[in-house]
Protein backbone atom coordinates (compact mmCIF):
# COMPACT_ATOMS: atom_id res chain seq x y z
CA UNK A 1 0.00 0.00 0.00
CA UNK A 2 1.17 3.54 -0.69
CA UNK A 3 -0.17 6.87 0.43
CA UNK A 4 -1.75 7.28 -3.02
CA UNK A 5 -4.43 4.89 -1.85
CA UNK A 6 -5.42 7.39 0.82
CA UNK A 7 -7.49 10.41 -0.20
CA UNK A 8 -6.19 13.72 1.08
CA UNK A 9 -8.19 16.87 1.60
CA UNK A 10 -7.33 20.34 2.84
CA UNK A 11 -9.41 22.13 5.46
CA UNK A 12 -9.76 25.85 4.82
CA UNK A 13 -8.63 26.66 8.38
CA UNK A 14 -5.14 25.48 7.48
CA UNK A 15 -4.80 28.32 4.97
CA UNK A 16 -6.91 30.81 6.86
CA UNK A 17 -5.75 33.83 4.83
CA UNK A 18 -7.02 32.41 1.55
CA UNK A 19 -10.33 33.28 -0.07
CA UNK A 20 -12.40 30.36 -1.28
CA UNK A 21 -11.05 30.73 -4.81
CA UNK A 22 -7.44 31.02 -3.63
CA UNK A 23 -7.91 28.08 -1.31
CA UNK A 24 -9.13 25.84 -4.10
CA UNK A 25 -6.20 26.86 -6.27
CA UNK A 26 -3.69 26.23 -3.48
CA UNK A 27 -5.21 22.82 -2.73
CA UNK A 28 -5.20 21.75 -6.36
CA UNK A 29 -1.63 22.86 -6.98
CA UNK A 30 -0.40 21.15 -3.81
CA UNK A 31 -1.89 17.83 -4.91
CA UNK A 32 -5.01 17.51 -2.73
CA UNK A 33 -8.09 15.73 -4.07
CA UNK A 34 -10.62 17.36 -1.74
CA UNK A 35 -11.30 20.72 -0.17
CA UNK A 36 -13.10 21.19 3.14
CA UNK A 37 -14.79 24.60 3.06
CA UNK A 38 -15.61 26.64 6.13
CA UNK A 39 -18.67 28.78 6.59
CA UNK A 40 -17.02 32.26 6.53
CA UNK A 41 -15.34 31.69 3.17
CA UNK A 42 -18.51 30.30 1.58
CA UNK A 43 -20.55 33.19 2.97
CA UNK A 44 -17.97 35.69 1.72
CA UNK A 45 -18.01 34.12 -1.73
CA UNK A 46 -21.80 34.22 -1.84
CA UNK A 47 -21.80 37.90 -0.87
CA UNK A 48 -19.29 38.67 -3.63
CA UNK A 49 -21.29 36.74 -6.21
CA UNK A 50 -18.51 34.29 -7.02
CA UNK A 51 -20.45 31.05 -6.49
CA UNK A 52 -20.67 30.02 -10.15
CA UNK A 53 -16.99 30.73 -10.74
CA UNK A 54 -16.05 28.68 -7.69
CA UNK A 55 -18.19 25.72 -8.73
CA UNK A 56 -16.73 25.85 -12.23
CA UNK A 57 -13.17 26.01 -10.91
CA UNK A 58 -13.84 23.16 -8.49
CA UNK A 59 -14.88 20.93 -11.37
CA UNK A 60 -12.07 22.10 -13.66
CA UNK A 61 -9.51 21.43 -10.93
CA UNK A 62 -10.72 17.87 -10.39
CA UNK A 63 -11.41 18.65 -6.73
CA UNK A 64 -14.37 17.45 -4.68
CA UNK A 65 -16.01 19.03 -1.66
CA UNK A 66 -15.61 17.61 1.79
CA UNK A 67 -18.35 18.48 4.32
CA UNK A 68 -18.96 22.11 5.22
CA UNK A 69 -17.33 22.87 8.57
CA UNK A 70 -19.39 23.46 10.75
CA UNK A 71 -22.61 23.96 12.67
CA UNK A 72 -21.23 24.71 16.13
CA UNK A 73 -22.73 25.12 19.56
CA UNK A 74 -24.81 21.96 19.51
CA UNK A 75 -26.33 21.30 22.97
CA UNK A 76 -25.22 24.79 24.04
CA UNK A 77 -27.34 27.18 21.98
CA UNK A 78 -31.03 27.57 22.69
CA UNK A 79 -32.98 25.21 20.39
CA UNK A 80 -34.71 27.97 18.39
CA UNK A 81 -31.42 29.77 17.82
CA UNK A 82 -29.66 26.53 16.90
CA UNK A 83 -32.34 25.57 14.37
CA UNK A 84 -32.28 29.05 12.83
CA UNK A 85 -28.52 28.85 12.48
CA UNK A 86 -28.80 25.35 11.02
CA UNK A 87 -31.27 26.61 8.42
CA UNK A 88 -28.80 29.32 7.36
CA UNK A 89 -25.89 26.90 7.11
CA UNK A 90 -27.81 24.17 5.29
CA UNK A 91 -29.10 26.72 2.79
CA UNK A 92 -25.56 27.95 2.18
CA UNK A 93 -24.32 24.39 1.70
CA UNK A 94 -27.13 23.70 -0.77
CA UNK A 95 -26.25 26.76 -2.85
CA UNK A 96 -22.67 25.49 -3.25
CA UNK A 97 -23.65 21.86 -3.83
CA UNK A 98 -21.98 20.79 -0.59
CA UNK A 99 -23.89 17.69 0.43
CA UNK A 100 -22.69 17.21 4.00
CA UNK A 101 -22.30 19.45 7.05
CA UNK A 102 -20.28 18.75 10.20
CA UNK A 103 -21.99 19.45 13.50
CA UNK A 104 -19.91 20.20 16.60
CA UNK A 105 -21.07 19.82 20.20
CA UNK A 106 -20.78 22.74 22.57
CA UNK A 107 -20.60 22.81 26.35
CA UNK A 108 -24.17 21.82 27.16
CA UNK A 109 -24.88 18.63 29.10
CA UNK A 110 -28.05 17.03 27.71
CA UNK A 111 -29.09 13.46 28.36
CA UNK A 112 -28.25 10.91 25.69
CA UNK A 113 -31.87 10.62 24.60
CA UNK A 114 -32.32 14.40 24.42
CA UNK A 115 -29.15 14.74 22.35
CA UNK A 116 -30.27 12.05 19.93
CA UNK A 117 -33.70 13.67 19.56
CA UNK A 118 -32.11 17.02 18.75
CA UNK A 119 -29.78 15.44 16.21
CA UNK A 120 -32.72 13.71 14.57
CA UNK A 121 -34.59 17.01 14.32
CA UNK A 122 -31.58 18.75 12.77
CA UNK A 123 -31.11 15.84 10.37
CA UNK A 124 -34.67 16.25 9.10
CA UNK A 125 -34.01 19.95 8.53
CA UNK A 126 -30.81 19.12 6.66
CA UNK A 127 -32.56 16.62 4.42
CA UNK A 128 -34.86 19.39 3.17
CA UNK A 129 -31.75 20.99 1.68
CA UNK A 130 -30.25 17.74 0.41
CA UNK A 131 -27.70 17.84 3.23
CA UNK A 132 -26.65 14.95 5.48
CA UNK A 133 -24.78 15.37 8.77
CA UNK A 134 -21.62 14.15 10.45
CA UNK A 135 -21.05 14.42 14.20
CA UNK A 136 -17.57 15.50 15.29
CA UNK A 137 -16.06 13.96 18.40
CA UNK A 138 -14.60 16.74 20.56
CA UNK A 139 -12.27 15.58 23.32
CA UNK A 140 -12.23 18.74 25.43
CA UNK A 141 -13.49 17.80 28.90
CA UNK A 142 -15.81 20.81 29.13
CA UNK A 143 -17.70 19.86 25.96
CA UNK A 144 -20.65 17.51 25.73
CA UNK A 145 -19.90 13.78 25.40
CA UNK A 146 -16.09 14.17 25.49
CA UNK A 147 -15.13 10.50 25.14
CA UNK A 148 -15.17 8.42 21.98
CA UNK A 149 -17.64 5.99 23.52
CA UNK A 150 -20.08 8.77 24.40
CA UNK A 151 -19.72 10.43 21.00
CA UNK A 152 -20.31 7.11 19.28
CA UNK A 153 -23.45 6.50 21.32
CA UNK A 154 -24.87 9.92 20.46
CA UNK A 155 -24.03 9.70 16.76
CA UNK A 156 -25.11 6.10 16.20
CA UNK A 157 -28.41 6.68 17.98
CA UNK A 158 -29.15 9.42 15.46
CA UNK A 159 -27.77 7.44 12.51
CA UNK A 160 -24.82 9.78 11.92
CA UNK A 161 -21.19 8.93 11.12
CA UNK A 162 -18.40 10.45 13.18
CA UNK A 163 -15.69 12.91 12.30
CA UNK A 164 -12.56 11.70 14.07
CA UNK A 165 -9.81 14.24 14.65
CA UNK A 166 -6.37 13.03 15.70
CA UNK A 167 -6.03 16.07 17.97
CA UNK A 168 -9.28 15.33 19.79
CA UNK A 169 -8.49 11.63 19.98
CA UNK A 170 -5.34 12.66 21.86
CA UNK A 171 -7.05 15.26 24.05
CA UNK A 172 -9.69 12.69 24.95
CA UNK A 173 -6.97 10.15 25.86
CA UNK A 174 -8.51 7.69 23.43
CA UNK A 175 -7.14 4.16 23.32
CA UNK A 176 -6.24 3.12 19.75
CA UNK A 177 -7.84 -0.26 20.41
CA UNK A 178 -11.17 1.47 20.99
CA UNK A 179 -10.81 3.24 17.66
CA UNK A 180 -9.93 0.03 15.82
CA UNK A 181 -13.04 -1.68 17.19
CA UNK A 182 -15.39 0.82 15.55
CA UNK A 183 -17.43 -0.46 12.61
CA UNK A 184 -16.22 0.92 9.29
CA UNK A 185 -19.42 2.82 8.66
CA UNK A 186 -19.09 4.69 11.97
CA UNK A 187 -16.41 6.99 10.50
CA UNK A 188 -17.31 9.57 7.88
CA UNK A 189 -14.21 11.79 7.86
CA UNK A 190 -10.82 12.05 9.56
CA UNK A 191 -9.08 15.31 10.44
CA UNK A 192 -5.29 15.16 10.62
CA UNK A 193 -3.58 17.41 13.13
CA UNK A 194 -0.48 17.25 15.29
CA UNK A 195 0.05 19.48 18.34
CA UNK A 196 2.85 21.18 20.23
CA UNK A 197 3.10 19.24 23.46
CA UNK A 198 6.49 20.17 24.95
CA UNK A 199 6.13 21.21 28.58
CA UNK A 200 2.38 20.63 28.58
CA UNK A 201 -0.01 18.02 29.87
CA UNK A 202 -2.43 16.65 27.30
CA UNK A 203 -5.29 18.48 29.00
CA UNK A 204 -3.44 21.79 28.53
CA UNK A 205 -3.07 21.74 24.75
CA UNK A 206 -5.50 23.88 22.80
CA UNK A 207 -6.53 24.52 19.21
CA UNK A 208 -3.82 27.16 18.86
CA UNK A 209 -1.24 24.39 19.48
CA UNK A 210 -2.42 22.43 16.45
CA UNK A 211 0.31 22.03 13.83
CA UNK A 212 0.96 19.98 10.71
CA UNK A 213 1.74 16.27 11.02
CA UNK A 214 5.31 15.76 12.18
CA UNK A 215 5.67 19.22 13.70
CA UNK A 216 4.35 18.22 17.11
CA UNK A 217 4.40 15.40 19.61
CA UNK A 218 1.16 13.45 19.14
CA UNK A 219 1.28 9.72 18.30
CA UNK A 220 -0.40 10.27 14.96
CA UNK A 221 0.73 7.05 13.28
CA UNK A 222 -0.92 4.96 15.99
CA UNK A 223 -4.23 6.79 15.65
CA UNK A 224 -4.21 6.64 11.86
CA UNK A 225 -3.35 2.95 11.86
CA UNK A 226 -6.21 2.25 14.27
CA UNK A 227 -8.57 4.16 11.97
CA UNK A 228 -7.36 2.26 8.91
CA UNK A 229 -7.73 -1.02 10.81
CA UNK A 230 -11.49 -0.39 10.95
CA UNK A 231 -11.55 -0.66 7.16
CA UNK A 232 -12.01 3.09 6.75
CA UNK A 233 -11.03 4.11 3.22
CA UNK A 234 -12.40 7.64 3.11
CA UNK A 235 -10.66 11.01 3.06
CA UNK A 236 -8.19 12.47 5.53
CA UNK A 237 -8.36 16.26 5.78
CA UNK A 238 -5.53 18.40 7.18
CA UNK A 239 -6.96 20.85 9.74
CA UNK A 240 -4.65 22.99 11.88
CA UNK A 241 -5.06 26.28 13.71
CA UNK A 242 -1.66 27.47 14.91
CA UNK A 243 -1.40 31.24 14.21
CA UNK A 244 1.90 30.83 12.37
CA UNK A 245 0.15 29.44 9.29
CA UNK A 246 -1.74 32.68 8.86
CA UNK A 247 1.61 34.42 8.41
CA UNK A 248 2.67 32.20 5.53
CA UNK A 249 1.60 32.20 1.90
CA UNK A 250 -1.38 29.87 1.45
CA UNK A 251 0.27 28.09 -1.46
CA UNK A 252 3.36 27.25 0.56
CA UNK A 253 1.35 26.17 3.60
CA UNK A 254 -0.78 23.91 1.41
CA UNK A 255 2.29 22.33 -0.15
CA UNK A 256 3.85 21.67 3.24
CA UNK A 257 0.57 20.25 4.51
CA UNK A 258 0.34 17.83 1.61
CA UNK A 259 3.96 16.74 1.97
CA UNK A 260 3.74 16.13 5.69
CA UNK A 261 0.37 14.37 5.55
CA UNK A 262 1.57 12.16 2.70
CA UNK A 263 4.67 11.22 4.67
CA UNK A 264 2.53 10.23 7.65
CA UNK A 265 0.19 8.10 5.55
CA UNK A 266 3.15 6.47 3.84
CA UNK A 267 4.52 5.47 7.23
CA UNK A 268 1.18 3.94 8.19
CA UNK A 269 0.90 2.15 4.85
CA UNK A 270 4.07 0.22 5.58
CA UNK A 271 2.49 -1.25 8.71
CA UNK A 272 -0.82 -2.43 7.30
Amino acid sequence: MSHKEFSLGLNGATIVRASLEAGLTAAREAGFSFYEPRIPTLADCEERGCRKDVLDSLSDAGLSWLPLNALEGLFELAPDRLLARAEEIFSLAEQFNVRQVIIVPGKGRPSLSAAQELLAEISVLGSKHGVSLLYEFIGFAEHAFPSLGEARAVASGAGLPLVLDTFHLAVGCTDPGQIASLPTEAIGLVHLSDALTAGKQVAEITDSDRVLPGEGGLPLAGYVKAIVDTGYAGPFSVEVFHPKYGLGEPEMVAQDAFRRASQLLNEVAKEV
